[in-house]
């Protein structure tokens, strides 16, 4: 096993002294990176979108030389860690359980991964401690301690992540919040935050400004120093199965429809032409998923899916209410 330090008094990291009760304690596998660093958090059951952009989110930070700070948990947590892999930067794990007892069992090799590639893993727990409920709220405390910008990708109204919200707001650090939709319930809670002053986040460069805002720079570029606006189209990921529902009986595509596709920016398969249909609606004046789909004729389902994928590309804006506008 990897060797455990134990963090006392004024060896703590300095910026977890800003809490009203730091730990008495902290055990760290691995080594703490200088420079700035971003907390990324959210749901453990994301869609496929949210799941995605937040590791394109993570590797975009992380190749301009942002440490990525995450909980090690499934879904928004493992994505975070794993853009930041993906794309040569550092990671920190900040769990709620000891280094031996990982949770969750399946993210061990992940965590090994992390500290092996000079990010650490940093816990209260004594390293056989295993994970309890009572112990996640005061974890995400220390994780946006440790943060100089916080972000919460999804999230419903009842949520960890929310938490470390109340906790980015408590302790002044700056908070983004994705903006969700209101038929994904997964990001009600994004919606919410929103509303509680929270700015919204479209691409990395809104992370990087606030950085610079702030007069902390990253430690250099990791690989060509290029930030996307937004993911390129994706291959399918296994890490991620896709949530996609098949359309509805009796509006199946045409095989005429299905040579148009291309690959959207959630890895779905969308017709070119339905995205030109979505767009001059929009144009036109239909703001709402609803009145897109009939001015469109196309399903419900399928306008959210295209909805969310112009948005991705920059062509559509959304606003809290879920509505959308056109920006190009």
């Amino acid at each position: 096993m990897p060797e455990v330090r134990v963090l006392e008094a004024g060896l703590l990291p300095h910026r977890v002294r800003d809490l009203p009760s730091p730990p008495a304690r902290l055990y760290l596998v691995g080594e703490l990176p200088g420079g700035p660093a971003v907390a990324i958090v959210g749901t453990r059951d994301p869609t496929t979108e949210a799941a995605r952009f937040t590791e394109h989110l993570a590797g975009a930070l992380a190749r301009e030389g942002v440490t990525i700070l995450s909980g090690g948990a499934s879904g928004i947590d493992s994505a975070a860690h794993l853009g930041a892999l993906d794309a040569g930067g550092v990671t920190v794990v900040v769990a709620p359980s000891g280094f031996e007892r990982p949770f969750p069992s399946e993210n061990r090799d992940l965590f090994r991964r992390v500290v092996e590639h000079g990010g650490a893993y940093l816990t209260a727990e004594a390293p056989d401690a295993p994970a309890a409920s009572s112990k996640f709220f005061p974890r995400n405390s220390y994780l946006v301690a440790l943060a100089d910008v916080v972000v919460v990708v999804e999230a419903p109204f009842r949520s960890g992540a929310r938490n470390a919200a109340k906790w980015a707001r408590r302790l002044g650090r700056k908070l983004f919040v994705v903006p969700g939709v209101p038929w994904n319930p997964r990001s009600h809670g994004c919606v919410l935050e929103l509303r509680l002053g929270a700015e919204p986040l479209l691409t990395p460069r809104d992370v990087l400004r606030a950085l610079a805002d702030q007069r902390l720079h990253g430690l250099g570029p990791r690989g060509d120093g290029v930030v996307a606006d937004a993911p390129d189209a994706p291959a399918p990921d296994p890490r991620w199965p896709s949530r996609a529902r098949p359309p509805p009986r009796g509006q199946a595509r045409s095989p005429a429809r299905a040579r148009e596709a291309r690959p959207a920016a959630a890895g779905l398969q969308i017709a070119a032409s339905d995205l030109d249909r979505v767009r001059l609606a929009v144009v036109e004046g239909a703001s709402h998923p609803d009145a897109i789909a009939g001015k469109t004729g196309l399903p419900l389902p399928e306008v959210q899916r295209l909805v969310l994928t112009l948005v991705l590309d920059g062509v559509l804006v959304p606003d809290p209410s879920g509505r959308v506008r056109y920006v190009r």
